[in-house]
């Protein structure tokens, strides 16, 4: 297995004593799944596909979500309601309310009527309540379904920090190429002191530029290995995330899918059984125009996710083209090199245009592939409707 070790807090602790640092409970049961799917889950490989299982069974927050619906499952509106009648009832038969000549009558006065008006806002709570099981679950899964996507944009962000760290060496090779140059005309007479320190002083940042990158490419790992479920510091290897599918891009229907993400959309889908569940009719116009309101924003949002996508495809687009100019280039350069035409100072240039590049295409990539997912969960229920 896999060192994933989170623990569901569900009173096993003479179970979870016994369990190694390599071992850990999900939150399904072993026949779940198939053995070869809890496998991959378990090894120590974080695949970009296994996100939203590893988030469902190992997750700190969806596990303790489960275990707190335990409380709420097949719970209606009038049951919920009747709990907060109940806490009220408990807190009015507490209260005792003093004599005026007893000692300490202020005080105990005072105690007494903050409890009154404890009682009364729980009984008015009751009174409001639109909640039920369902709605509760609603909102477990919508949590569980932003940590998903939050896993799945770490994922993304950590690749797109890797390749920038690998552009920051070859910014400080480029550099390090030119603090040579400078020495070399320094010692020619060809240049000045201030030169060279100026050389140097480039090399000195891209170097501490490098290590800011890469503290920061380790903190996003583990990050995301918490998320879903390793423990800190652990020895994971981060799969690669998937090239954008451009044919799935030029087949969207947006007013389709704009009709399928209020479909889908949980927080409409809360407000609509809240509104299902209103009895005061002070209540149930405030949620009517609410979930007018949420429609309009839903809405908006897809649209806005669609429009940063189309421009997300045409940066990729512009950054082939780039790519294939410096590919070009660096075809040119091989030549020259060979032929002597050309110095190997301008070959390492042009070799680092042409790494820069190579670069820029795969964080494009990724910067489309975050627009996709984007776009994907607004239709798939997380379109913002605030």
């Amino acid at each position: 297995m896999g060192n994933k070790y989170v623990i569901a807090a569900w009173g096993l602790a003479a179970l979870t004593a016994c369990l190694t640092p390599f071992q850990a409970l999900a939150g399904s049961p072993e026949f779940a799944y198939s053995e070869e799917k809890w496998a991959a889950l378990r090894d120590n490989k974080l695949e970009y596909e296994e996100i939203g299982d590893l988030i469902h069974e190992y997750n700190s927050t969806v596990l303790q979500n489960q275990i707190d619906y335990k409380e709420y499952r097949e719970k209606d509106r009038d049951d919920i309601a009747q709990s907060y009648y109940d806490a009220a009832e408990d807190i009015y038969s507490s209260i005792e309310y003093p004599d005026s000549d007893d000692s300490g009558y202020a005080g105990r006065l005072s105690a007494a009527l903050s409890s009154e008006l404890q009682a009364d806002k729980l009984m008015e709570q009751g009174d409001n309540n639109v909640s039920d099981s369902e709605v509760v679950k609603l909102g477990y899964d919508q949590t569980e379904m932003e940590l998903v996507k939050s896993a799945q944009t770490l994922m993304i962000n950590y690749w797109t920090q890797y390749y920038n760290l690998e552009k920051l060496k070859t910014s400080q090779e480029l550099s390090e190429l030119q603090y040579q140059s400078a020495e070399t005309k320094l010692a020619a007479g060809m240049s000045t002191q201030a030169a060279l320190l100026t050389a140097k002083e480039a090399v000195t940042s891209a170097k501490a530029s490098i290590l800011s990158a890469e503290s920061s490419l380790n903190q996003s790992k583990q990050n995301l290995c918490i998320m879903t479920g390793w423990s800190y510091g652990a020895d994971v290897e981060i799969g690669e995330v998937p090239v954008p599918d451009l044919s799935a891009i030029e087949a969207i229907d947006l007013e389709a899918d704009t009709k399928t993400a209020l479909e889908n959309n949980y927080g409409l889908k809360i407000t609509r059984k809240k509104l299902a569940n209103a009895q005061k009719t002070s209540t149930k116009e405030n949620l009517e125009e609410s979930l007018k309101s949420q429609e309009r924003s839903a809405k908006s949002s897809v649209k806005n996710a669609y429009q940063n996508l189309l421009l997300a495809r045409s940066d990729y687009d512009q950054t082939l083209q780039a790519y294939e100019l410096e590919k070009k280039n660096m075809e040119t350069a091989d030549r020259q090199i060979i032929a002597g035409t050309i110095t190997p100072n301008a070959y390492q240039q042009q070799k680092a245009s042409f790494s820069t590049a190579e670069i820029s295409v795969k964080t494009s990539s990724l910067a489309l592939s975050q627009a996709v997912l984007n776009y994907n969960w607004a239709v798939n229920g997380l379109a913002s409707v605030s």
